[in-house]
């Protein structure tokens, strides 16, 4: 792979930008994301902490907006590497990699669905079940492997491409038409569902699948473009574009410190453990506190661990920018394929794996966490019940009010695999506040119109 083709700014429609334009390309590209429906719904989807009470806890969009200020640094610091190597194609600086990167950042979660990493759960469970309920019936049978293979693996990620390509735009042919090179960035698994080895396999780019078959022509087109490289021929499996390892970079480091922050603030994480964890991330670097005592004001505790934060984010991304430099070319060669946060040096590395135990443990599973996430798991189901059974079951009472209510949705004349792709395009550009709700007004909990 060449960095001419990977950093090409032409779009999925074939147009290339303006040169004199005020935005480029890649500016164009994180502007469309920003403006775009999928991208405010982020507002009300969750990051970790369900439906929150205190208004300062993540959302996916405010995740998303510092995974993509992330990103942006460490894109520009692999443009430095890239341009001291004489490999940056023309008309292009290193600040344009790091919007390419900051790009394909702020829309790595336009697929999530609902209730965050338990809303992918309910789907799997979901069409599993529904799947084997119905393996006779005829619409069934007109699925093929790769096909059920999607719909029973339900990937935010697959989702997020599904979206700015054709989606976030209905009317246009290729979405939002976004730059091959951010397209590329964007995916984080390149193979399809068929071809994922999942997380013991070995590969990071085939734990999970980063299109569907319904987009697997779109994928092979930015492939194609961007020159990244089929890994076995007939397996739909690609080598990663190098600017996804940012990407996937970028979010790691933003969720593993925002998320224990976030503990903190909701006093699931203890305010000396913080201090504690973050200590070997921030000692010796730059703006670091000459205290690491906690504060009895909770003020002054949240500005400390503010401090700290930023720190520690901007040494994590100094050091994964030189891994970045160090892995380059065995990327565009195809022998690197792990997690840059995996090659940090020795202290970072513990240190952020030590984050990471504990935010599974205290913020993950606190006990408010798994009963608001439990609640939204069953109102995923109940609704995607009721939708699928609408989309592809026998007539029913309850079936023909809902294609008479959802027009738009649940079409007539498409394959199987159609219709039930716009069901989980439906369920999952839910908030989780309108999941609730539509699943109370499904159920015939709560009336329509606010009425109780």
């Amino acid at each position: 792979m060449n960095w001419t083709q990977l950093l090409s700014v032409e779009r999925l429609s074939g147009s290339r930008d303006d040169r004199a334009a005020p935005r480029t390309p890649f500016q164009r590209d994180y502007d469309r994301v920003l403006y775009s429906s999928a991208f405010r719904r982020l507002g009300d989807k969750t990051q970790v902490f369900p439906v929150p009470l205190d208004d300062h806890i993540h959302s996916r969009l405010t995740h998303s907006l510092e995974v993509a200020s992330i990103g942006r640094s460490l894109g520009t610091l692999a443009g430095r590497h890239i341009a001291a190597s004489a490999n940056l194609p023309e008309g292009l600086d290193a600040r344009d990699v790091g919007d390419c990167v900051a790009a394909a950042c702020l829309a790595h979660d336009l697929g999530n669905p609902p209730f965050g990493h338990v809303g992918e759960g309910a789907f799997h469970e979901f069409f599993k079940e529904f799947m084997a309920r119905h393996e006779h019936a005829g619409w069934s049978k007109d699925l093929d492997a790769p096909e059920q293979a999607d719909l029973r693996a339900f990937e935010g990620n697959a989702q997020s491409l599904r979206i700015v390509t054709r989606l976030a735009r209905p009317l246009s042919n290729h979405g939002l038409d976004l730059t091959t090179a951010t397209l590329g960035a964007l995916v984080k698994y390149p193979c399809a569902s068929t071809a994922t080895l999942g997380k013991t396999g070995g590969k990071t780019s085939r734990a999970k699948h980063g299109f569907n078959q319904a987009e697997r022509g779109v994928f092979e087109d930015v492939a194609t473009r961007a020159g990244l490289v089929q890994t076995d021929p007939g397996t739909l499996a690609w080598r990663r574009h190098p600017l996804a390892f940012l990407t996937e970079a970028a979010d790691d480091i933003a969720y593993r410190i925002i998320d224990l922050e976030d503990g903190l603030r909701l006093k699931l994480v203890k305010d000396e453990q913080f201090l504690e964890l973050m200590r070997p991330l921030c000692e010796g670097e730059p703006g670091c506190p000459d205290s690491f005592k906690p504060s009895a004001d909770r003020e002054t505790m949240f500005d400390l661990a503010l401090t700290l934060r930023g720190v520690a984010i901007n040494r994590l991304v100094r050091e994964s920018g030189a891994v970045f430099a160090e892995r380059a070319l065995a990327m565009l060669d195809g022998g690197f394929d792990e997690p840059l946060l995996d090659h940090l040096p020795g202290p970072s590395r513990a240190a952020v794996k030590a984050i990471e135990a504990v935010n599974l443990r205290q913020c993950y599973r606190a006990r408010d966490v798994l009963k608001m996430e439990l609640s939204g798991a069953v109102a995923i189901e109940g609704v995607l019940e009721a939708l699928s059974e609408a989309a592809v079951g026998p007539e029913s009472l309850r079936g023909g009010h809902l294609r008479r209510l959802l027009p738009g949705v649940l079409l007539d004349g498409e394959t199987a695999y159609r219709r039930l792709l716009r069901v989980t395009d439906h369920v999952s550009g839910m908030t989780d506040n309108y999941m609730l709700r539509q699943y109370r007004e499904l159920s015939g909990i709560r009336l329509p119109g606010g009425r109780d």
